[in-house]
């Protein structure tokens, strides 16, 4: 489980808030807990919405959610991000 106590203050801007939220659905994602990133991307989606890049991130970690045996593959994760597979 992680925690957002990296604010500057109790009340902070949307933008840090999805700042904060960002890092820490990336810092999740990379230890493969896609159901506490995208919880984290919610956060953000609410603050100031997501950028192309965490809406293909999203819908990666929403694959990996689908197959957590093996986690996404290049093919799925290419098709999330709108391009082709690189091969070999």
């Amino acid at each position: 489980m992680t925690t957002l106590d990296t604010l500057g203050h109790a009340e902070p801007a949307p933008a840090e808030v999805a700042h904060a939220s960002l890092a820490m659905a990336d810092y999740d994602a990379k230890a493969g807990d896609y159901a506490a990133a995208l919880d984290w991307l919610a956060v953000a989606a609410q603050c100031c919405g997501l950028t192309p890049e965490y809406r293909h991130k999203k819908v990666a970690w929403e694959i990996s959610l689908e197959t957590p045996d093996r986690g996404p593959s290049a093919r799925s994760c290419a098709a999330a991000a709108g391009r082709r597979p690189r091969r070999g």
